[in-house]
């Protein structure tokens, strides 16, 4: 018994020092602000803007649980004065968004009711300076959320490119 103890103690060593390896071999760190959009919502319906609200939050949280993860120290701020001046200041603008019909998308499948999220990005050093701008979008059957996720993961690639 205290043979398999020590060797599933060994191997949780192993992974939480190999999952930390990631984040340090990724070579991003440092202070990361995100500030986070909604762009023009005059063209959305009110159920379109809930809906972005919505997916909106979600992506928020994700993409500083993502940059975390990355090496970063995030943190979400409300408005760009609030920006210090200390680290990077990433700025998600909304370009389009597509809230899909999810009555579409349970009922009948194939791609019906499909949404749609094209973001707009802006990478400032900590004098304000744009490093970078570029501009992605996913779209997915499964919702809003699902877009977010997958444009917070190419944003940690793109990071990676920028960053080096």
């Amino acid at each position: 018994m205290s043979k398999k103890l020590i060797l599933f103690c060994a191997l949780l060593l192993f992974v939480t020092f190999a999952v930390a390896g990631v984040s340090v071999a990724a070579g991003l760190s440092g202070e990361m602000s995100v500030l986070s959009l909604r762009g023009d919502t005059s063209n959305l319906t009110h159920d379109q803007v809930v809906e972005l609200k919505r997916v909106g939050k979600w992506m928020d949280r994700d993409i500083i649980k993502q940059l975390k993860r990355a090496g970063f120290k995030a943190k979400l701020i409300k408005d760009r004065k609030d920006f210090k001046g200390s680290g990077h200041l990433l700025i998600i603008d909304v370009a389009k968004f597509k809230a899909g019909n999810r009555a579409a998308r349970a009922f009948v499948g194939f791609g019906a009711g499909s949404s749609s999220l094209d973001l707009k990005y802006n990478l400032l050093d900590s004098h304000g300076k744009s490093l970078t701008t570029w501009e992605d979008g996913a779209g997915s059957s499964r919702g809003g959320t699902y877009c977010a996720q997958t444009l917070n993961r190419n944003v940690i690639k793109k990071l990676k490119e920028v960053m080096k």
